[in-house]
């Protein structure tokens, strides 16, 4: 029996082989499908129905009218747009056979066509006077996905849409199953501000009763456009409803990427706490922009760009805690328990994905073998992400993460011996050098046949210094990128080096006391992989001097006179030159 689709720690787990069934046919017990609509805005919906009726045989097809259906749809998220952070849109729909919840993605596969995940399940028929207690109850697909998203979060209504729809069955000249419907929408959207007039939207939409054979129903609705003066809609009706109840979301971005190192500007005028509170505000909100995909946790490179973000504003934390307010520093305990939470899951992510690429590799009649492997993997995972979202939900974290802005605004340096107003362009060379130091001290008592432990060390002190030169390379140019990328290197190969010798003494630990349902086969396979990944981590003890001579040579030089030559510029007021712009220091150099 093979084992259950798992996220892997460089992908997303694989959505079902399940098409979107037609409007009218119902969805069951809910699930996961793939929506694909064509969507065309019409003027005039009473022109398009007749000329339906009028072509009830149309080339191949026969288009068979169907009962009008009355919808009542609410769409909710919660006040910081996890929901939409997360790439979907959150719909509750009342019709004639009850409720349903729906969470439609955004992002359409295709430009020309609305091709969609689509994810449902159906509500009890009781639970229409109380349709957002029910959702939190559900236990399905949707319910599940939401909780996790939201957390304690509560969740509001944006807006809503009564809908009469008039529906037209499109099937095949010969007796069988639809191909598609076709929709005709008079939607009326709740306004916002207590106006009384609603906002009215008329479309015609067809969607695929199979998305992989939708040929017909394309080329139809192009003989809709062109016949019906109909236009391919430039809005879908969730971006028409955010409209019309005036409501703006954050712009969303990738949230499967790793984000870019925070960008804040420093010149002779900045000072070493207002740097840092810029910076931080930055990754504030790059950590409210992640955290939404991560505890949805479809894919790792979402949990890895939060857990990125949240390094990177423990990096700041720990550089300037002189020069920020003490109120700040005081969390960065709380913070750093966030981290190693987002780190439990992605250390299981990792396993996941070497152990899969290594089962891969082996013969067909082996591969079940590893299944109990995969499977004690995913319960360990689940393990991890449920403590995940309670240190995510804890109310000393989310209180501190909501006050950050206030307190870094407010609040005074948390030491008398240095003051907010200190330039960052002075302190952060002792900064950086401090870091750099620890890392030499490691890297220089390396040796072929030092321990795990020992490079292990040291990856993590070159991690630190990265972090710390990734806040401030912009002002240093291409000295620090040159470092950066000579560190990304040291680290990229300490990495594959931990992540081996991880996996072998994961493996053997796990053999010592395996759990119910390993039998011999699978352990005699885990002990090859076992063998395997060691003897990889003991050959990669031996690369690591020349990406560390990259390093401690002419990148760390550059990088060093780079930031004592912009280290003694002052400001044009502390240079008395009022007619200087701030911005003519470091570009002279």
């Amino acid at each position: 029996m093979p084992p259950r689709p798992h996220r892997s720690a460089r992908g997303s787990v694989p959505a079902p082989a399940r098409t979107s069934a037609a409007r009218g046919a119902g969805n069951g017990s809910g699930g996961e499908a793939r929506e694909v609509e064509w969507q065309l805005a019409a003027p005039d919906l009473a022109g398009v129905q007749r000329w339906l009726e009028q072509h009830a045989n149309l080339d191949d097809l026969r288009i068979e009218p169907l009962p009008v259906q009355h919808l009542h749809d609410a769409y909710l998220d919660t006040e910081d747009w996890r929901v939409f952070r997360a790439g979907f849109a959150l719909r509750l729909r009342q019709k004639e056979g009850g409720l349903e919840a729906t969470l439609k993605g955004l992002r359409s596969a295709r430009k020309e066509v609305a091709d969609r995940r689509e994810i449902s399940e159906p509500l009890p028929h009781e639970a229409s006077q109380k349709r957002i207690k029910a959702l939190a109850q559900a236990t399905g697909p949707v319910g599940r996905r939401v909780r996790d998203v939201a957390g304690v979060k509560p969740l509001r209504v944006l807006f809503e849409v009564q809908t009469s729809r008039s529906r037209f069955a499109v099937r095949g000249r010969h007796a069988g199953p639809p191909v598609g419907e076709i929709a005709l929408d008079e939607a009326r959207f709740s306004r916002a501000n207590g106006h009384r007039r609603p906002m009215i939207l008329t479309r015609v939409e067809l969607e695929a009763a199979d998305p992989d054979q939708a040929t017909a129903l394309e080329r139809l609705a192009q003989r809709l456009c062109a016949e019906c003066g109909l236009s391919p809609a430039t809005e879908n009706k969730f971006a028409a409803g955010l409209r019309s109840a005036a409501l703006e979301p954050p712009r969303l971005g990738d949230s499967d990427r790793s984000p870019a190192p925070v960008q804040p500007a420093i010149d002779p005028a900045t000072s070493a706490g207002d740097f840092a509170a810029s910076a931080l505000r930055r990754l504030l909100e790059e950590w409210r922009a992640h955290e939404p995909a991560a505890r949805l946790g479809e894919g790792a490179a979402a949990l890895h760009a939060l857990r990125i973000t949240g390094r990177r504003m423990d990096t700041v934390l720990g550089l300037f805690k002189d020069h920020l307010p003490a109120a700040v520093v005081k969390g960065r305990p709380k913070l750093k328990a966030l981290v190693d939470a987002l780190g439990n899951v992605r250390d299981v992510d990792i396993r996941l994905d070497l152990v899969t690429q290594f089962r891969r590799t082996l013969p067909e009649e082996d591969r079940q073998a590893l299944d109990p492997l995969l499977r004690q993997l995913e319960l360990e995972r689940d393990a991890a992400r449920s403590g995940m979202l309670r240190a995510l939900d804890t109310k000393p974290a989310r209180e501190w993460l909501d006050r950050l802005p206030d307190q870094l605004a407010r609040s005074s340096p948390t030491s008398s011996r240095s003051t907010r107003s200190t330039g960052a362009l002075r302190v952060v060379p002792d900064l950086i050098r401090k870091r750099y130091r620890k890392l030499r001290k490691c890297a220089r008592r390396l040796t072929p046949e030092s321990s795990l432990r020992e490079h292990h060390k040291v990856r993590i002190r070159a991690k630190k210094l990265r972090y710390a030169l990734e806040v401030v390379a912009p002002v240093y140019a291409r000295a620090a990128d040159d470092m950066l990328a000579a560190l990304h290197e040291l680290q990229s190969k300490l990495g594959t080096q931990h992540d081996a010798g991880d996996l072998a003494g994961y493996l053997t630990r796990l053999a010592t006391r395996p759990p119910a349902g390993f039998n011999p086969q699978t352990l005699f396979i885990m002990g090859r992989m076992a063998q395997l990944h060691a003897r990889e981590a003991a050959r990669l003890s031996g690369r690591i001097e020349k990406p560390w001579r990259k390093v401690h040579r002419k990148r760390w030089q550059g990088l060093r006179s780079r930031m004592e030559e912009l280290r003694d510029l002052r400001s044009p007021e502390a240079a008395g030159a009022p007619g200087q712009s701030h911005a003519q220091g470091p570009n002279r150099h």
